[in-house]
Parts: C-alpha cells; sequence; structure tokens
C-alpha cells in the first residue's frame, strides 16, 4: 500500500513542469514575477520589460555601476580611450569569447551590432545618434567616431540600445528573434520561452566570466499579471522577486516571515502623456486644466504611501540637469474650471479617455481619482485599463491613442536626454512620444543639449533646463511622481544591490 501511495506521487511529481518543481528556495533556480512578457526580442528594438531577460543574455562594451569608485566598468571591452577632441573612442576588446551560437566575438560583432541598432531607428536607439561610423582597426579593437563629442564610455552601457549580438543569429531577422530566440555573450542563454507564461533561461557553460557554485543554473521569469498572486507567490516562496506587489500590500510583506522590502530612491518618475493631437485635448487650455485636476499631494501620500514625491517637471529631481525652477501646479478644481471655460469647448464636448497598465494598482487608483475630480467640474473621462503590449499600441496611432496614457520612465543611462528625447522630442512614428507632441524650438533645445554633454556640461544644461521650462508651458503631460523603488524579494536571495535605474543582474545574486 505504501509503496503504491509513494509511486503515485512520483508519477504526480515527474508530470509537474521543471519550472514548478524548481520554485521555492532551490539553489540552483532563481524565479522572478514579471508584470509583463517580453514584447520584443529583438536586442536592437526593446525597450522594457525586456531588460530582465536582456541583462542576464546579452552584454555591452561597458558596465555603469552606480556605487564603484569609477561609475563606468569593463564588459566586453577590456578598456577604452578617447581623442584629444573626443570625437574617436578607442575601444579594446576582450578575447576568447564566444556568442551563444558559437559565433566568436570579435571587433567586426561589435562593428555589425551596433550598425544595425542605429539603422533600425527603432526603440532607444537614439542614444546612438552622436555615432558617425565604426571602423575595425584589428580583431579586437574598434573605433567609434562621433558627429560631436558625445560620452561613448557611459553610451555603450546603457541596458537598451546597446548590446552586443551575434550577427549570425541577427542575419535571420527580426522574425526570428520574436519566436523566443536570442544570441548574446551573457552568463545565460534562453532555454524556453512559452508565450504569456514564461521564459526559463538556463546557464551559459562556457561564459567568459566564470562560474562558482553560488551562481544560479537556471532563472524563470514568469509572468503573473495579478498583483495578489505575486503578493502570494512571494510569502509562500514561490518567487524569489515580485515586480508588482502594491505599495499598500508592503507593510504586510515587510512583516512576513522570510520576506525583504527595500525602498531606495530611483530614477524613475510617473506621468500621464496628454494627447496635443486628439479633441479635445489638442486645446492648451484643456490640457492645463487637466494638471489643475490631479490632486498631487494626495497621490504621493495617500496612493504611494509616501514611496513617491510631487515632481517638478519631466526629469526626476535627482537626475542632473534636472530644472528647479519650474513653475509649480497645485491641485485647485476652481482654476481646473476656469481654464475649461477659457477654452471655449462647452461641457457636452469633454469626454476624454485615459488609458493605463491595468496591472498597476497605482494607477488604477490614480485614474479614479483624477476621474472623480473631473466629473465635480462636469467633465467626463472613460477609463481604459490593459496590458501594456495593446495600450502601447493603440496609443501610437491618433485615431486609436486615448486623450490620457499612463508613463513610468527610466532612462537607458542616466543623462536628461533619454526623458527629453525619448517621450517629448517630435517624432515622425510615435514611439514614446505618446502625448504627439511638437515643437521644433524643444527639438532645437534638446539637440544642443545632447551636442553639449560631453563638451560643456554646464552648457548643456542650460539648453536641457529651457527645453523643460518650454514643456512645461506646453503641457503635454501631467507630471505628478518621482518614485522610490519598490523590490520586494525572499531574504535569502543576496548579492543584490539596490539600483535607481539598472536592472537585476541575476549572474551576482545567490541564495543563502
Amino acid at each position: 500500500m505504501k509503496k503504491s501511495i509513494l509511486m503515485l506521487i512520483l508519477a504526480i511529481l515527474l508530470s509537474l513542469p521543471a519550472t514548478l518543481l524548481a520554485a521555492g528556495g532551490s539553489k540552483d533556480t532563481i524565479v522572478y514575477a514579471a508584470y509583463a512578457d517580453i514584447k520584443d526580442w529583438d536586442p536592437s528594438v526593446a525597450a522594457s520589460m525586456e531588460v530582465v531577460m536582456l541583462s542576464s543574455v546579452y552584454e555591452t562594451l561597458t558596465v555603469y555601476d552606480t556605487y564603484g569608485a569609477k561609475n563606468v566598468k569593463p564588459g566586453l571591452a577590456t578598456s577604452w580611450s578617447t581623442s584629444d577632441d573626443g570625437l574617436i573612442w578607442t575601444f579594446n576588446l576582450r578575447k576568447g569569447v564566444k556568442f551563444h551560437d558559437g559565433t566568436p566575438f570579435n571587433a567586426s560583432t561589435v562593428k555589425y551590432s551596433i550598425e544595425r541598432t542605429k539603422k533600425m531607428k527603432k526603440g532607444t536607439s537614439y542614444i546612438l545618434g552622436a555615432i558617425g561610423k565604426l571602423s575595425v582597426v584589428d580583431s579586437y579593437t574598434v573605433q567609434v567616431h562621433l558627429k560631436n563629442p558625445a560620452p561613448m564610455d557611459i553610451i555603450l552601457s546603457s541596458q537598451y540600445a546597446a548590446y552586443i549580438f551575434s550577427p549570425t543569429a541577427a542575419t535571420r531577422g527580426t522574425e526570428w528573434f520574436m519566436q523566443g530566440n536570442a544570441a548574446g555573450t551573457g552568463p545565460y542563454m534562453v532555454d524556453s520561452w512559452e508565450k504569456s507564461q514564461q521564459t526559463v533561461l538556463k546557464k551559459n557553460d562556457n561564459y567568459w566570466g566564470g562560474w562558482n557554485k553560488k551562481h544560479f543554473k537556471r532563472v524563470v521569469i514568469k509572468v503573473v499579471l495579478e498583483k495578489s498572486t505575486q503578493v502570494q507567490m512571494i510569502k509562500s516562496g514561490e518567487a524569489d522577486f515580485a515586480s508588482l506587489a502594491p505599495v499598500d500590500s508592503l507593510p504586510a510583506l515587510r512583516k512576513s516571515p522570510g520576506v525583504e522590502v527595500l525602498t531606495p530612491k530611483s530614477w524613475k518618475n510617473s506621468s500621464f502623456l496628454i494627447n496635443t493631437k486628439k479633441f479635445p485635448t489638442n486645446n492648451l487650455k484643456i490640457r492645463k486644466a487637466l494638471q489643475y485636476a490631479w490632486d498631487y499631494s494626495a497621490v504621493v501620500k495617500s496612493i504611494y504611501n509616501g514611496l513617491a514625491t510631487v515632481a517638478e517637471g519631466p526629469v526626476p529631481k535627482n537626475i542632473w540637469g534636472h530644472n528647479p525652477n519650474l513653475p509649480k501646479v497645485d491641485f485647485n478644481l476652481e482654476k481646473a474650471k476656469q481654464l475649461i471655460a477659457e477654452s471655449g469647448i462647452p461641457k457636452s464636448q469633454l469626454k476624454l479617455s485615459m488609458a493605463y497598465i491595468a496591472t498597476s494598482q497605482e494607477y488604477e487608483n490614480c485614474a479614479q481619482l483624477l476621474q472623480a475630480n473631473l466629473s465635480r467640474i462636469g467633465v467626463q473621462l472613460e477609463l481604459k485599463g490593459g496590458p501594456w503590449g495593446t495600450i502601447w499600441k493603440n496609443a501610437k496611432n491618433v485615431e486609436t491613442a486615448p486623450n490620457l496614457q499612463s508613463m513610468t520612465w527610466w532612462p537607458s543611462y542616466p543623462t536628461p536626454n533619454d526623458w527629453l528625447v525619448g517621450l517629448f522630442r517630435t517624432e515622425e512614428k510615435a514611439v514614446f512620444n505618446l502625448s504627439h507632441y511638437s515643437n521644433k524650438k524643444v527639438d532645437a533645445l534638446i539637440d544642443e543639449g545632447v551636442k553639449m554633454e560631453g563638451v560643456d556640461r554646464d552648457a548643456s544644461i542650460a539648453a536641457y533646463q529651457k527645453a523643460q521650462q518650454m514643456i512645461v508651458d506646453d503641457a503635454p503631460a501631467i507630471f505628478y511622481a518621482d518614485l522610490s523603488a519598490r523590490i520586494v524579494k525572499r531574504k535569502s536571495i543576496m548579492g543584490y544591490k539596490n539600483d535607481p535605474a539598472y536592472g537585476i543582474f541575476f549572474y551576482k545574486l545567490y541564495r543563502q
């Protein structure tokens, strides 16, 4: 009888998915509960949640270390130098490295990767704008020739648009990547991808950085859309990281055995982008009225439970180049009502729509609060919660875009131009400028700031601050929160360093 029961249990266990067996405190496997699936597998295109996978599968020439004595450290490049005029950067490359598909890493693969990403003009490829051309000096030396001086050592450490990948794989095209394929040099390789379910990474036995007994051999990135499910998974130990624990769950999580909650300052900020091309938010008075209808204090104190401060413009207050002299907008429904009257648009036509990622409790609560405030002054607001991929696709097209669109931004690398270029510079086809905002004077100021970053930091700051002032005057967004990070993890996971923007590097982690 006992033997039969044991055989039955064994049969059940063997039928379970390997990832399930591996979860819950395994020394070999770490589980990350993600609020969204990987949308873009192509490393030249990806620019969102994909970083959780990208940073473990691909590598960059340099590595940005927020806490190091020197912020920029060697990656696939072992050393680098720049010419006196700042226009030529020379990178000496690591030898003996191979991509996951067996293709040797060398100067030609660096040239191919960067040129392909720049040519495709997708994702955050704008960070490569200063590059004129790349030249191969020898097998392990590559030169980057610039149109104007730029901090290429930092730019090429970016968590987006700077990854080096196998040309052998990339020649198969974006379609090949989009099937869940990858070919980097990183410590992990893609083992499997079940769309909308999970991505499993496995140890790259030939990783140049080497392995010891502490390293995780497998990484499971599990798609968990329900906030409450993520909370239960982190409590039970089924997940080691929860990416979407609501702020109101944090007090209880802090008391939960085996759980650690970290809330450091970050480079992330949240806004609701206002569509400047769609009626009736194409009217400046209406956009400004929306800003005054936002209860900033209530949002940061009650909805974010103090894990945010009221934003001051598009760039977070702790990023260099932020403009500290921008005019402050306070919650004032009477002012909002006055602006609506001045707009000349009848209240019968003031029917607005607002899209947000439905898996975020904070977005949902903010949207409901604005809806209630607007109803007090006779403005209808339709709320459209949904998955990021869907609302992003809709927001890119003015015809299908809402009047307001949720946006939380973090930089590819620490510079104000990432916010200004990414969100507010004119785009012929919208990527992240989901307010569809266009101001040629702002574009010129942003371009000047970018051009001067590598030459004259003060001049760059001056240009960026003028651009921020003009953006605020044009009201293409409700700038409402500079965020603290929310890191919810199991206490047994060691090696994690709080980082203001960069992703989780699974290779550095281990279980105690």
